[in-house]
């Protein structure tokens, strides 16, 4: 009897295991079928939904709700976000997939969290498309929470490692974003209080400071019907009454070619076929009014800014590696992008010389008179139509472009234009609002119009008194230089930008003022002078020693501004004292526009061999013509590639590089559509009512004065007009012609 209860116990026994076994492999068979797993059931994502109806329950029996609020995007009803939030909570219970979407769309601790990983972006458009199977009055609203985390990161016990990576802004986080996903009913007041009670019960009291506010209205999104403003209406008329123009102007233009009839000039404004010829289509001109080399210039100078501001946007993005950027720029890589602003001065050289070289030979065509009003009235009409037409699409259709976790940090260009878009079309935006420009790379425009502005106080004494107007101008220079290294020196601004505590003061004090860009400018002026008084139509003949004695220092003076401070920012060298900094910007500005002046006296004068070659390609002149629409639009087309990101990055420079790709690809095919659809037409109707570059008067002949300031041409067409329209086939070199230089910000 014994061995039969002995038997039967071990018998009951086996039966229990068998039976627990199967209840556990029927779990583990149905967590691993739809992801609800342990782990998962713990988690404050799935947590979040039984502990905030607990707290709507504590709240309703207590009296204690929070009022119904409302909000410009719609109305909250906590009333309704207790039921809904309940719904939820017994539908993740009972399985149903419409609720396990909820939770399933929250982030979770990153990859990488020590390595400044500090964001869960969890599954946006999952969120915002969750609804309920019973009906439409439960949707999903996606919010972006910030949680201060450090009382949690105090405990953290560090390798102190610090001293091995550059002190910018290397300090312990303070703010972790995590995605989450309630009803829509919520509003941010009662998501917050529910989140905050979620983390309470499940981490304690000391691991999120609950004092500060997790949710915030403008981090939340849901779904809900467009409503177009009366600007957004406007803007898509306006584009469209573009496409409508677009053709007609090109059927009218193929109609009458077809016919060989005659065309009238404003009809064909708009033609695709008219204006498109003249971007592609490349003519070699030998011309001593062309300076060739100065295509590829820009072109070189255009795409360096498209890289350096990419990198701008590139750090932001949410990489799970962040902090490599400290250890990052302490390579010598890194300064192709630290000093990439010296492609500004590149800019503003080519700008100064082409201005002169422009103005001079208005002034020959009639006798040193300059029609200054009209000057300024073309300037501004061919300028501004891209800038306007750019400022519209961000004040309208940008909202709609893009949408997500990144949107919320870097999608508010629009809010930016808000209050500042006029100073943008007045180019003023630069003392105006520094710190909200409108389209951010416009500074450089407002400089260079300013300057523009400013150029007759020196280009009419150059012109009638030659070289004794040199002095004077180089004076005015130098203290402007010498009011650059002042302004270092009041504000403490250190050598490099990354180690500077006060960037955007730097930037409003330093790098957009006016007066800090004259030096470079001014080198641009004078070179110009000389090169058309003194060597327009002739190559001035050098010996080889000192032909390559020259290309020596120059690349010598561009590598020394470009990679001279390096060993500064490595982290066992000390500081640079103010006066280094204070000295090494306005100089290193200076020489490298110094530089860029002996390659373009060598290219002209027969002395750039292969650099020559390259540099005057014939790609480089139909690319060049696409250079200022590419300028104004690369910026808002790199922060809507970034802010419409929904998943994780990684840093590093081959990354960086595949996203310029994409960023220049995109820009490229965009500024094509705007020189045909803005640019172009505009010049035409210029043209047409105003009859420029239809008479091209005979050359004079040079006068024999003290300045030998003309040589005879046998042309008088040019490319090289200060952003003259890029799609004339010969426009002439006329500052009332002109337009501005393209320049970067990197």
């Amino acid at each position: 009897m014994a061995q039969l209860h002995k038997l039967g116990l071990l018998t009951a026994a086996l039966l229990l295991l068998l039976a627990n076994g199967s209840e556990a492999y029927a779990k583990t068979d149905r967590d691993l079928l739809t992801g609800h797993s342990t782990p998962m059931e713990g988690s404050l994502a799935f947590q979040f939904f039984d502990l905030a109806s607990q707290q709507a329950a504590i709240a309703n029996s207590t009296g204690i709700q929070l009022a119904r609020s409302s909000s410009a995007r719609g109305n909250y009803d906590d009333v309704l976000c207790d039921r809904d939030v309940a719904r939820i909570r017994d539908a993740i219970n009972n399985m149903e997939e419409w609720a396990l979407e909820f939770p399933d769309t929250w982030g979770r601790l990153p990859v990488g969290f020590f390595w400044g990983h500090l964001i869960s972006m969890g599954q946006y458009e999952e969120c915002v498309a969750a609804t309920a199977t019973y009906g439409n009055d439960l949707n999903g609203q996606y919010c972006l929470a910030r949680l201060n985390i450090t009382q949690f990161y105090r405990k953290v016990k560090q390798r102190h490692e610090e001293f091995s990576r550059i002190s910018y802004k290397q300090t312990d986080p303070e703010i972790f974003e995590l995605g989450v996903c309630v009803p829509s009913t919520c509003s941010a007041e009662k998501t917050d209080a529910l989140l905050k009670y979620a983390i309470a019960h499940l981490y304690g009291n000391d691991v999120i400071d609950l004092n500060y506010q997790l949710v915030q209205e403008k981090w939340c999104k849901y779904n809900a019907p467009v409503e177009f403003r009366g600007v957004d209406i406007f803007a898509i008329i306006f584009f469209s009454l573009i496409i409508v123009f677009l053709i007609a102007s090109s059927v009218y233009d193929y109609v009458q070619t077809q016919k060989s009839a005659p065309k009238k000039p404003l009809f064909i404004a708009f033609s695709v076929l008219h204006n498109a010829p003249k971007i592609f289509t490349v003519k070699k001109v030998n011309n001593p009014n062309v300076i060739h080399c100065l295509n590829g210039l820009r072109c070189f100078s255009m795409m360096w800014v498209v890289f350096g501001h990419g990198y701008m946007t590139f750090y932001d993005l949410p990489h799970i590696n962040r902090n490599k950027f400290y250890t990052w720029v302490q390579t010598p890589y890194s300064m192709l992008v630290q000093n990439g602003s010296l492609c500004v001065d590149t800019f503003f050289f080519m700008s100064g010389l082409l201005m002169c070289w422009g103005a001079f030979r208005e002034m020959e065509r009639t006798k040193g008179k300059l029609n200054i009003p009209m000057m300024y009235f073309h300037r501004y009409i061919r300028l501004t139509p891209v800038v306007a037409v750019v400022v519209l699409y961000i004040m309208s259709l940008y909202r709609y472009s893009g949408a997500g976790p990144m949107w919320f940090k870097l999608g508010i260009q629009d809010q930016r234009c808000a209050d500042t878009w006029w100073a943008t079309l007045l180019y003023v935006q630069n003392y105006a609002f520094p710190y909200s420009i409108c389209v951010s790379q416009s500074w450089y425009l407002a400089v260079d119009t300013q300057l523009y502005f400013l150029s007759p106080l020196f280009l009419i004494p150059l012109y009638k008194w030659g070289k004794k107007a040199l002095i004077p101008i180089a004076i005015f220079g130098i203290l402007c230089l010498g009011c650059t290294v002042a302004t270092f020196l009041q504000n403490d601004f250190t050598l490099f930008r990354v180690q500077d505590d006060h960037v955007d003061l730097r930037q409003r004090l330093t790098y957009y003022p006016t007066h800090t860009r004259i030096p470079t400018w001014l080198i641009g002026v004078i070179f110009g002078y000389f090169l058309f008084t003194r060597n327009r139509g002739r190559q001035i003949p050098l010996a080889k020693h000192w032909v390559i004695t020259g290309w020596v220092v120059a690349f010598g003076t561009m590598l020394a501004d470009m990679w001279g401070p390096f060993w500064r920012i490595l982290p066992d060298t000390p500081d640079s004292p103010l006066i280094e900094g204070a000295l090494f910007e306005p100089l290193s500005r200076s020489s490298w526009a110094l530089s860029i002046g002996w390659i373009v006296w060598a290219c002209y004068n027969g002395h750039g061999g292969l650099i020559n070659d390259f540099l005057s390609w014939s790609f480089f002149t139909g690319f060049s013509r696409l250079c200022y629409c590419m300028y104004v639009i690369h910026r808002i087309v790199q922060l809507v590639n970034a802010a419409r990101l929904q998943t994780d990055t990684h840093f590093s420079n081959y990354d960086a590089i595949l996203r310029w790709w994409h960023d220049f690809g995109i820009t490229l095919t965009l500024s094509i559509f705007a020189t045909l659809a803005f640019e172009a037409p505009i010049l035409g109707i210029e043209k047409a009512i105003f009859g420029r570059g239809d008479a091209k008067p005979a050359p004079k002949k040079p006068a024999v004065a003290e300045s030998e300031k003309v040589v005879p041409t046998t042309e008088q067409t040019a490319d090289i007009a200060p952003a003259t329209n890029v799609v004339e086939q010969e426009p002439e070199i006329q500052p009332i012609a002109s337009r501005a230089e393209d320049p970067s910000k990197a």
